[in-house]
């Protein structure tokens, strides 16, 4: 043991060995699906935990290790309390795979509904999405209904083999989002354009939103590229710009998470603008033109759904005047 330091090094060894996934969960976190190798914290700022390695990485500080980092990083705690609270910690011990074999499983995508009359109703009324985008996506096979009646997303390869797959429910009253096993959300779910702009959202609702906004205001919505980065790392956006080298401007239209919370209820950073101001840097010291386009709301689909009510305001205003006279 060296001197100063009160725990051996095999009491840091076995602090490191708690199942950094297991202790996640006890602590608040919600996991879901992050893809075949990780775990996504959900309202985390892209925070994911890796299976085969017992470690994590944060997208919007751009931090990772293991147990130790962790507590350290998000529980605010120095190396030795971090240490002393692990050794504590009713979590079991990460067990590491005895052997890691090469994955061949594909991605399989759920089964359609003969009609996708929910998703419609559900895009259109609920989200506010405009029918045409709606229709063409559909007829792009980027969208469609399941048979449970959720909105199922695509992202695919240059040759069209599906690899990115998001689900989400269509019952307001119950949330569900979901990325389906082996997806890789590193294939955007895309909305194409023929401009040298793309507008990168979070969502594959909030880029399709921010369509319908640009037709809400009268522009093609068909000029520019729009895609969805499913979190906030940008390792679709790295494979989008790869496959479109003509691209000369970035456009960030992530969350705004002014509002943010860490599971405790205390404030957390806006993780959004955090990640879309960063990212802005990277691109831009890669020679692109790029700016932050911070949504009113929370999202741009809070936003298109804001100006949805205020159109039908006034027009339902101009119907009574109308009748008035």
């Amino acid at each position: 043991m060296k001197k100063g330091m009160p725990f051996s090094k095999e009491q840091i060894s076995i602090a490191n060995r708690v199942n950094l996934i297991e202790f996640a969960k006890l602590n608040g976190y919600i996991l879901e699906n992050g893809g075949r190798r990780a775990y996504h914290a959900k309202q985390s700022g892209g925070l994911y935990f890796f299976k085969n390695s017992n470690k994590y990485y944060h997208f919007s500080t751009d931090t990772s290790g293991g147990p130790i980092d962790f507590v350290m990083q998000f529980l605010n705690m120095d190396f030795k309390e971090a240490v002393a609270y692990l050794l504590e910690t009713e979590s079991p011990h990460y067990q590491p795979p005895t052997q890691l074999i090469k994955d061949r499983v594909q991605l399989n995508l759920p089964e359609k509904a003969l009609n996708f009359r929910r998703v419609a109703w559900y895009l259109i009324q609920v989200r506010g999405i405009d029918s045409e985008i709606i229709s063409c996506l559909m007829h792009e096979k980027k969208l469609y209904q399941d048979k449970s009646g959720n909105c199922v997303f695509i992202g695919y390869d240059t040759e069209g083999t599906p690899k990115y797959c998001s689900l989400r429910g269509t019952r307001p009253e119950h949330p569900f989002k979901q990325d389906r096993p082996y997806s890789d959300k590193s294939y955007p779910f895309h909305i194409v354009g023929n401009s040298q702009k793309v507008y990168v959202c979070e969502s594959p609702i909030d880029a399709m939103s921010h369509a319908t906004l640009a037709k809400l205001a009268g522009q093609d919505w068909k000029t520019d590229h729009r895609i969805s980065l499913g979190c906030l790392s940008d390792q679709a956006l790295e494979r989008f710009l790869h496959y479109y080298p003509n691209i000369t401007e970035i456009v960030f239209c992530l969350d705004n998470d002014k509002h943010a919370t860490f599971q405790n209820g205390s404030p957390a950073p806006n993780w959004g603008q955090e990640a879309a101001l960063k990212f802005a840097t990277i691109y831009t010291s890669q020679g692109y033109a790029t700016s932050v386009e911070p949504p009113l709301g929370k999202d741009v689909n809070e936003d298109l759904c804001v100006r949805r009510f205020i159109i039908e305001e006034r027009t339902w205003s101009l119907e009574e005047d109308v009748l008035e006279r």
